[in-house]
């Protein structure tokens, strides 16, 4: 009896060894990969190619703006675009951020930080600021004019249902890479894009399945029902690009 316990553990033994010598097999060839998998032009295949190109567009451009007012303890945190005309740099974003002067303001991208170096444009009735500041390499900016719709494609840009994405840092997380769909518009002064947003997106540049800016994140719609007020998160204010006076950046930089 006792010889056949003695058996049916070293043939467990034998077992044992042959399932460790299987898993050694397999986890030896797992291949780790080279460098990380995620990247700003890492994007899904299962997009059309001008998508794909829209997004790292999107995504390259995209930074964090930081401003603060010292005196009254304020902090604001937002989204904006980096881009380039006749040859300086920019960032555009949204005014209600701003806390306090240009030297209160900073342009982040992950851990560079870098200088406003002035205040170009200030529009409290379009909800847009113009930043100057340095090159940023690490960035790839956008091109202001090629990089707005020209002509017709206005009209295409802002069609309904038509595809669009922004890159942002909602809730100052990211930058998160988001996608939508145009759902309506308020005459030349809003769109609404039904995607996602939240504190911290104001800012962001929106795209076009064509690559082309076609407006910032200004708000997300707030509703009123029988239980108070009620934020739609999926209801995004978008202000057109055609409002931003971009001549600014050659009549006012430096």
């Amino acid at each position: 009896m006792r010889s056949v316990f003695q058996r049916a553990r070293i043939l467990i033994f034998i077992l044992s060894l042959a399932l460790f010598a299987m898993y050694s097999s397999f986890v030896s060839r797992v291949v780790v990969p080279a460098t990380l998998p995620q990247s700003d032009t890492n994007v899904s295949a299962y997009h059309p190619i001008s998508f794909k190109k829209a997004t790292k567009k999107s995504r390259q451009s995209a930074v964090q703006v930081v401003s603060v007012n010292p005196l009254q303890g304020r902090l604001s945190i937002f989204s904006g675009t980096y881009f380039e005309s006749a040859g300086n740099y920019f960032v555009i974003t949204v005014m209600h951020g701003l806390m306090g002067d240009c030297t209160s303001t900073k342009v982040i991208y992950q851990s560079e930080i870098h200088d406003c170096v002035k205040y170009i444009a200030v529009d409290s009735a379009t909800d847009y600021a113009i930043i100057q500041v340095g090159k940023i390499d690490s960035r790839i900016p956008i091109r202001i004019p090629q990089d707005l719709p020209k002509n017709r494609q206005w009209k295409e840009s802002y069609s309904l249902l038509n595809k669009l994405v922004y890159t942002g840092y909602p809730n100052t997380i990211g930058p998160l890479t988001i996608s939508g769909d145009v759902a309506g518009f308020v005459g030349t002064d809003y769109l609404y894009m039904l995607s996602y947003a939240w504190q911290g997106s104001s800012g962001s540049g929106v795209f076009d399945e064509n690559g082309k800016y076609i407006g910032y994140v200004v708000a997300i719609d707030i509703g009123q029902t029988e239980h108070g007020i009620q934020i739609l998160q999926n209801v995004v204010l978008v202000v057109p690009a055609f409002n931003v006076d971009w001549n600014k950046t050659i009549t006012e930089s430096e």
